[in-house]
């Protein structure tokens, strides 16, 4: 496998940083308007994130739940971790209790919580500022292992099939969950269409509320 320092490594992104800006603004604002725990989310916004890549931009994305380590922080100890690491510094392992997900897509990995890096620190009791930037990288430059990380945006992912089956059963089991998908999808729009501003919701009891548009702004990429 090739490090992230490859010459043969691919950096043009597969879809344009103001498309996933807008997927991740969606996605995040239909969770903050039902007062979600976003940062335990990061399976709902790979499952709707891959939803509308299928649909909008006939691409073949599916979510992947497993170990995730990325460095955000020059220092080798910034190393935001999901999932387990052996004594070792080698062997890595998730459950449902220790993952993360993230989209893959035409042979590239695309995180859509990395914006909210800063946030999944923070609700870890780890309060470290972190940029909010694009994580959308070829898998071709992922890191041979986690010690192989050694600049910002290094990354290596640990795929689990097996939780990835299991946490979507359970997803799709779940009417809740697949009807906020659902809605992600029917708010978006491919730019360069406008998208509306806001949406109407109807909660069980018929009452109408509106979701805005959340405007947190992506200001680079890993």
């Amino acid at each position: 496998m090739q490090t992230s320092h490859s010459s043969a490594q691919n950096l043009r992104p597969l879809i344009p940083l103001a498309d996933y800006q807008r997927i991740f603004r969606v996605i995040h604002s239909v969770l903050h308007s039902v007062e979600a725990d976003i940062p335990a989310a990061s399976f709902f916004f790979s499952v709707t994130a891959a939803q509308i890549l299928k649909k909008f931009y006939k691409r073949n994305a599916f979510p992947v739940a497993g170990a995730a380590f990325y460095l955000i922080h020059p220092d080798r100890a910034g190393a935001l971790s999901f999932g387990t690491l052996a004594e070792d510094g080698q062997s890595v392992a998730s459950d449902k209790d220790a993952f993360h997900a993230w989209v893959q897509c035409d042979g590239y990995a695309i995180d859509f919580m990395a914006p909210l890096f800063q946030e999944l620190l923070s609700s870890a009791g780890h309060p470290l500022p972190v940029p909010r930037r694009m994580f959308q990288k070829d898998l071709g430059r992922m890191c041979s292992g986690v010690q192989a990380l050694s600049v910002p945006g290094d990354f290596y992912l640990a795929p689990d099939l097996a939780l990835t089956r299991e946490l979507l059963q359970q997803f799709m089991a779940k009417k809740a969950l697949t009807n906020l998908s659902q809605l992600c999808q029917e708010w978006f729009r491919k730019p360069p269409k406008a998208m509306p501003d806001d949406l109407a919701l109807q909660g069980a009891d018929g009452e109408i509320s509106r979701i805005s548009l959340q405007p947190t702004a992506i200001d680079g990429v890993w």
